[in-house]
């Protein structure tokens, strides 16, 4: 069990007489699983807090307070977030396609519908029992991302390798009737759950409306590391017309905002993408979905009333094959405002995870160092090619030490309104 290594001296917990050293047991009867309880409890009015003191005496002690107070204790690392270990054999799984040699963490699935709750990881549900049920819903976890992939229950079986992927429809009924908000995605398989499979996916997806909130469909990723794996199609231009085609129909009968395509279908398909107004509020950006007309529509509101900037410069973008129209349209518009500043951008091929790979968020140092040759001083690269909350790429290689293998300044975006930034930096107004 968790023990108290803090006691706020303004919290309830101190008012109630804990000190460092006690332990919580639970609240309101129910046992502590891990911080998501201490969470709950602490935004809660009135409940009770079960614990033992440090002389080992078990005490109840009732609670009663606004929501906005705070228990205030911190505890050790007993109770923390370890990560659910995925059970499904899915045909797509991205992780079983990974090279040799990466770090051990990045062939660590999980899929945990707390960090689901906490983070927006995408989970199956499919080892949600009755116990995580009843606490899901105990403790309003909402909103949950969930993995569908199809409604079919034998082929939804057949794509992840788990029968109880066939009872999800069913729990999310449950989730639904209780008023748990679900954001969804269907990795689309060419042959497996398109056309008519797609269909009846996002028909009895709508039927759940308004607690399913939307759902993305997103191409399949096909790595050169399947030796061993199932034979899949990759998605190609008229697979993706199709599937945007068919979406956009569907979404329009929905009266809009509810199902969307990630942007790198319309980039395989060729096609332009949806209005900035389509996406609404942007529920699936972290899907890839929007992503292009919200760093379209950053870069603008950059460039307003902006002076045009007469000084010499040079720079390089480095980014992924899909979007270098995209990035070469947007750079076009910026350098009206920085005519004297060279730019170039570098449209990687992705030869770490195979070449069928295309978005910039799976490049790596390793082939930005073989592929970038000559840059200039000032070499941008997008936030997304990095682990989250770090300096560096999927192969391990950080940040530091690719300025040093290119000897270049580089600048990480996050958006539009970054290679604005970047443009300024190196014309020398944000020296």
């Amino acid at each position: 069990m968790p023990r108290i290594v803090k006691v706020d001296e303004n919290g309830v917990a101190a008012e109630l007489g804990f000190e460092v050293g006690d332990e919580i047991i639970g609240f309101d009867g129910h046992p502590y699983e891990d911080v998501l309880d201490y969470v709950f409890y602490d935004g809660q009015e009135k409940f009770t807090i079960n614990a033992r003191t440090k002389d080992g005496e078990p005490v109840d002690c009732e609670v009663e307070k606004l929501a906005e107070e705070k228990i205030g204790v911190e505890f050790d690392d007993e109770g923390q977030l370890v990560p659910i270990r995925c059970r499904n054999k899915c045909v797509f799984c991205f992780v079983d396609q990974l090279p040799e040699g990466m770090r051990d963490t990045l062939y660590v699935k999980d899929d945990d519908y707390r960090l689901s709750f906490v983070s927006g990881n995408y989970v199956t549900l499919t080892n949600v029992y009755d116990k995580e049920m009843e606490r899901i819903l105990r403790l309003h976890l909402s909103p949950l991302y969930i993995s569908v992939h199809c409604f079919d229950k034998k082929r939804k079986v057949e794509m992840i390798s788990n029968p109880e992927g066939a009872k999800l429809f069913e729990k999310m009924k449950v989730l639904a009737a209780h008023g748990i908000i679900m954001h969804t995605q269907i990795v689309l398989c060419k042959g497996l759950n398109d056309g008519e499979i797609l269909r009846e996916t996002l028909e009895e997806l709508a039927k759940l409306r308004p607690q399913v909130a939307s759902v993305a469909i997103v191409p399949v990723g096909l790595t050169g590391h399947r030796e061993g794996l199932a034979k899949l199609q990759p998605i190609d231009e008229e697979t993706a017309r199709k599937v945007i085609a068919d979406v956009e129909e569907f979404d329009r009968e929905q009266g809009g905002s509810f199902a969307y395509c990630s942007d790198e279908f319309y980039l395989k398909a060729g096609l332009p993408m949806p209005s900035f107004e389509s996406y609404g509020d942007f529920s699936q950006i972290e899907n890839g979905v929007g992503l292009v007309r919200t760093f379209e529509n950053e870069l603008d509101e950059a460039l307003v009333g902006l002076g045009v900037c007469g000084n010499k410069g040079e720079i390089a973008f480095v980014t992924g094959q899909s979007f270098k129209g995209e990035l070469a349209k947007c750079l076009e518009k910026a350098k009206r405002f920085f005519p004297a500043c060279s730019v170039k951008i570098i449209d990687i091929v992705n030869d770490y995870f195979g070449r069928s790979i295309t978005v910039a968020g799976l490049v790596t140092a390793t082939d930005i160092i073989a592929q970038a040759k000559g840059v200039p001083e000032y070499t941008v690269i997008p936030s997304a090619m990095l682990r989250e909350f770090t300096h560096t790429f999927l192969d391990g290689i950080s940040v530091e030490e690719l300025e040093k293998r290119l000897n270049t300044k580089i600048i990480i975006s996050a958006g539009g309104a970054d290679v604005v930034r970047a443009l300024k930096e190196a014309t020398g107004q944000c020296r």
